[in-house]
């Protein structure tokens, strides 16, 4: 009979989505949608951009711009400070707003605040990073989100504590795995690379998908099933995996 490990789900492992569940709750937020690898939260904060809310912008160079390409249908936002430039890539600075249905001198001048995650391997966590959607088209790149935000949470008392603690911070936070409670959890996929300590024939062992369960590599999984594993049950894993490994090996002695 195949050695087997019983890992108990949010005990001894994690899929990504379950990190990006247990950090929402903790800075109370709700998951709303989930892509690849990052997830983005139901928004915590809309505003509306009256004349006061125009000038705060304005200020933090966040200015009207005329278009007209599109003979005033449509109200543009541009973020007017430096920008980070890539090359063969223009700038995603700018929010468009429409045209509020049957009132062709008013605009839907809404903004909506939420926030991505996303693994952070290097910061040992989830990245917490501002978003700020308008109703047409909005920027892409981060500064000008973090600009928008920024301006936004700073002039409201009443913004949620995880919107002025990404206010005051330089354009991310981040939630660490000891944050959470689960310091020196690890990628299971990482985990196997250490147990196979490079060697090619055991990681092409993995490639059947029929050796080793847990399976590192599952085909077909989406990133944020991808697992993780609490450090006591690390030692576990490895140990399961070596034990099957002998089975393996000892199954095709005649």
């Amino acid at each position: 009979m195949k050695t087997t490990t019983a890992l108990t789900m949010g005990v001894d492992a994690f899929t990504l989505l379950d990190l990006f569940r247990k950090v929402a709750a903790g800075k109370g937020l709700k998951i709303l949608q989930v892509d690849s690898s990052r997830a983005h939260s139901e928004p915590i904060r809309v505003y509306t951009l009256g004349g006061k809310l125009l000038a705060v912008l304005a200020k933090q160079r966040i200015k009207r711009r005329a278009r007209p390409d599109c003979k005033d249908r449509i109200f543009t936002l541009v973020d007017e400070n430096p920008q980070n430039e890539l090359p063969g890539w223009k700038p995603s600075n700018y929010w468009n707003f429409e045209q509020l249905k049957g009132d062709e001198h008013n605009f839907n001048l809404r903004v909506s605040l939420s926030i991505e995650l996303g693994l952070g391997i290097e910061k040992r966590g989830v990245v917490l990073l501002p978003l700020a959607h308008g109703t047409l088209v909005s920027a892409g790149d981060q500064l000008p989100n973090f600009r928008m935000f920024k301006a936004l949470v700073e002039n409201d008392g009443k913004a949620p504590e995880v919107a002025k603690e990404l206010a005051i911070s330089n354009g991310s936070i981040v939630v660490t795995w000891t944050d959470l409670g689960l310091g020196g959890i690890r990628k299971l996929t990482d985990l196997f690379a250490e147990f196979a300590g490079g060697k090619k024939s055991i990681v092409q062992l993995n490639q059947n998908q029929k050796v080793f369960d847990p399976v590192p590599s599952p085909r077909h999984q989406k990133p944020c099933d991808e697992l993780f594993i609490a450090e006591p049950a690390q030692s576990i894993v490895i140990q399961t995996w070596r034990s099957q490994l002998h089975e393996y090996c000892n199954s095709l002695v005649a």
